[in-house]
């Protein structure tokens, strides 16, 4: 039994281990955590207007946006670094980064380092950043050069400036610590936190799968590792054949000091503030008996002025902010008043253009405007089309039952034979029957055509185009023959 309880205990502590971590100020109530904004960034608004990063420098392939750091794009053989202008001197400190690893592929190339060594580093063949490094590499690599499968890996080397690093076999035999882990193309940003602590470094990682910032594993522990005392930090990356974009979106810096040592540096600072203090002081006053002392030597020169005449009051500013909205105001009216008057140049242009091609005078001595004339005169001819269409859509009914019958007859006649006097009779008789329906037809459609010819005589007049003689309209003489005609071809059809 005891040993089941030593089994569950130690499988607690290796889950505290691996997935908690511990600030180290709450560990050590001694230890003081200080936030250095001189040797961190983070978005939004992490690049200036002109592109540069405060307080660092990047060259190479590297871009700086508002949100990130785009330390090498996927391109093929490049290189890019980022440096911070300062140093860090204290002997516990804590690095957070924030970082991402994306490319097109299955596999990726060649990968990133972050650094903290003696001198600011330079493009060069370690992960963008130069060989005989004095300090502390942290590695994501992403190819497998020694084609071991151990890629990609996080490795963690430390140089004293003599080694030179083994990129053919991904540093076998040099790396001091390293975990296999797949950062490449994760859905969210992978964190890793570095923390050096009484010479221990540990190194943690959240992989990106999860919303919780805070679920940190154990990746590795170093002890004994001797690092310089002053050092630059930096960020670096490179492409080979293969290409992924490496991007830093965070990185951030604290640093650990005992309390007495930081109420020991307040103090030395608050000293140094008074006495600077005391010298502003001393300078203002010896400016000021300078300058009575030249009012004396010199009265004619010297020309008094208003302070207040120097300086815009709260009054003067709001009024000077009213006539500036005003005046914009005032320009998107002008604005606006040019682009109506425009619009309205064009559309008198073309009622111009309209009125010149469509314009037809109205009824002489009436008074009567033209068009208005004209809109009467087209009405009249809509209406009475309206009429002569019912009608010879009439005319088009009774053809086509005058040739149903007809074709009747020529059937009937086909199929009977000349028997007797009796079938001689009975032809008489359907022939007969047979003009009498036509005769009855044509007068029908005689009639309905003096009737029709009355009603365009009286209704319709034929409205005059001005500037020509042509006319829209069919004259009497014109219909009348072209209904002769056509009643002459029907009845000699007939007969036919």
């Amino acid at each position: 039994m005891p040993k089941f309880y030593q089994f569950i205990l130690t499988i607690y502590s290796s889950i505290i281990i691996i997935f908690a971590y511990t600030d180290p100020s709450l560990l050590n109530p001694q230890l003081v955590k200080r936030f250095e904004y001189k040797l961190s960034f983070k978005g939004p608004h992490l690049a200036f207007k002109d592109g540069s990063v405060p307080f660092w420098t990047f060259g190479g392939s590297a871009i700086a946006s508002d949100e990130q750091i785009r330390v090498t794009p996927s391109i093929r053989s490049q290189i890019g670094w980022l440096w911070s202008k300062n140093t860090m001197t204290a002997d516990t400190w804590l690095l957070e980064v924030k970082l991402r690893v994306t490319g097109r592929g299955r596999l990726g190339a060649d990968g990133m380092a972050i650094w903290f060594t003696e001198t600011a580093g330079s493009g060069g063949p370690v992960f963008g950043s130069n060989d005989l490094w004095k300090g502390l590499g942290v590695f994501f690599d992403s190819f497998d050069n020694d084609a071991l499968q151990n890629n990609p890996i996080i490795a963690v080397m430390v140089n004293d400036g003599t080694k030179s690093y083994d990129h053919q076999h991904d540093g076998s035999g040099q790396i001091q610590g390293s975990c296999i882990r797949d950062f490449r193309n994760k859905p969210l940003p992978i964190r890793v936190k570095i923390e050096y602590v009484n010479q221990g470094l540990t190194i943690y990682l959240n992989n990106g799968i999860t919303q919780d910032d805070n679920a940190f594993e154990l990746c590795t522990r170093i002890d004994g590792v001797q690092l310089p005392k002053t050092g630059y930090l930096g960020v670096t990356a490179a492409t080979g054949g293969l290409a992924d974009d490496h991007d830093v979106l965070e990185f951030i810096t604290h640093t650990y000091a005992d309390k007495q040592t930081a109420a020991q540096n307040q103090a030395a600072t608050d000293e140094q503030a008074k006495k600077y203090k005391e010298e502003y002081d001393k300078y203002e006053q010896e400016l000021k008996k300078q300058q009575e002392e030249y009012k004396k030597e010199h009265p004619d020169l010297t020309t008094p002025y208003d302070e207040k005449s120097l300086f815009e009051s709260e009054y003067d500013r709001e009024f000077r902010t009213i006539l500036e909205g005003q005046d914009q105001i005032r320009l998107s009216l002008t604005s606006i008043d040019n682009k109506m008057i425009e619009l309205l140049g064009r559309i008198e242009r073309l009622a111009i253009t309209t009125g010149t091609q469509q314009q037809i005078t109205g009824q002489g001595g009436s008074g009567v405007p033209a068009d208005v004339a004209r809109i009467q005169d087209i009405n009249r001819v809509i209406n009475s089309n309206t009429d002569m269409t019912r009608t010879i859509q009439s005319y088009a009914q009774v053809l086509t039952d005058l040739q149903q019958k007809v074709n009747h007859i020529q059937t009937s006649i086909n199929n009977q034979k000349p028997i007797g006097t009796g079938q001689q009779a009975g032809t008489s008789n359907i022939d007969v029957t047979a003009v009498n329906e036509i005769r009855e037809i044509v007068r029908m459609i005689k009639s309905e055509t003096n009737s029709l010819l009355q009603k365009s005589s009286d209704q319709v007049k034929c409205p005059t185009v001005t500037g020509g003689n042509n006319s829209s309209c069919v004259g009497t003489f014109t219909f009348i023959c072209a209904i002769a005609i056509q009643i002459v071809v029907l009845i000699g059809f007939f007969v036919f």
